[in-house]
């Protein structure tokens, strides 16, 4: 009896361990600019070992996490892939409820150059905010700050802490001199969020072999490419079906999850089957609350 005890707690610490280092990325915005209900703006969180890390804090971030379960006192760490309104309107909000929720540590923040301004300038506009609540409810002050960094630098490590590696590397945005992409690395997997970007050999160079790559994807209408000039202009710096089929091949993701999706006058039905004609393994397109868990395999879960 003794005997058998042992091996089933060795067992069940053995199962426990595994749990530890599986990983478990959430969708919390999938859409751009436009103000829609089914697609927030560009927001995606993952967990490990207890550790929460978002990447981009668009428009309705704080409602989705709730949504999805996540504890807003755990959010510590955001990375921005840029400074487009669409990818930062959500960040006050979930820098601040994350601390009335009692966050028990300042938020680190990660960006490309401006992302100090931004911070600085948000801290100032809520002084009086923070100043009468941390009066009213007893909240610590300290852990209302954002500590923030910013880099220029390609291929950047931006957090490496047990077995947690997070890098940013430079992508292709058009006029954005300074747009990331984020590769995040924990027990021998990869996970790759291409942040905006046109087509990119440096995000390719990072996403081969990937676990998970998280990309973007806008597309057309022949029709509205040809009678509206400014679309044109949106679409050379997005990552077109034609482009992202490349990309795909090139890199060999196991899984392809598409998200910040830019669709004028054309189905997300049209552009799934045009994608699977040119690439052969799995591709999705990712909605709001969708769920991708990786432990001994990939299992991909969408909210009804």
């Amino acid at each position: 009896m003794a005997i058998k005890f042992v091996i089933t707690l060795l067992l069940l610490c053995a199962a426990e361990l595994s749990m530890a280092d599986d990983i478990e990325i959430t969708l919390l915005g999938t859409g751009g600019p436009s103000p829609t209900i089914e697609r927030f703006g560009p927001s995606t969180v993952i967990e490990t070992q207890g550790q929460y890390f978002v990447f981009d804090a668009g428009r309705g971030t704080t409602i989705r996490l709730q949504q999805a379960g996540i504890p807003l006192d755990k959010i510590e760490h955001v990375f921005l892939t840029h400074l487009h309104s669409d990818h930062i309107t959500g960040l006050s909000d979930l820098w601040l409820s994350s601390w009335i929720w009692q966050r028990q540590n300042k938020m680190q923040l990660f960006g490309p150059p401006g992302t100090k301004d931004f911070a600085d300038h948000l801290q100032q506009a809520f002084t009086e905010n923070i100043s009468l609540r941390t009066l009213n409810s007893g909240l610590n002050e300290q852990y209302s700050k954002l500590i923030v960094e910013e880099s220029a630098v390609d291929n950047i490590v931006v957090y490496q802490k047990h077995d947690i590696k997070i890098t940013a590397f430079h992508v292709n945005h058009g006029v954005v001199k300074h747009a990331y992409g984020y590769k995040f690395e924990s027990h021998g997997r990869k996970i790759i969020i291409s942040g905006d970007t046109a087509y990119s050999e440096n995000l390719i160079k990072h996403a081969k072999n990937a676990d998970i790559l998280i990309h973007e994807i806008a597309a057309a209408s022949k029709a509205l490419l040809d009678s509206n000039k400014r679309l044109t202009k949106i679409m050379a710096y997005h990552t077109d079906p034609d482009s992202l089929a490349l990309v795909l091949n090139k890199t060999q993701a196991k899984h392809t999850i598409l998200t910040h999706v830019l669709l004028f006058g054309i189905s997300q039905k049209e552009v799934l089957t045009q994608l699977k004609n040119e690439f052969n393994r799995p591709l999705y397109f990712g909605k709001d609350l969708l769920k991708i868990s990786i432990g001994e395999s990939i299992v991909i879960t969408a909210e009804n």
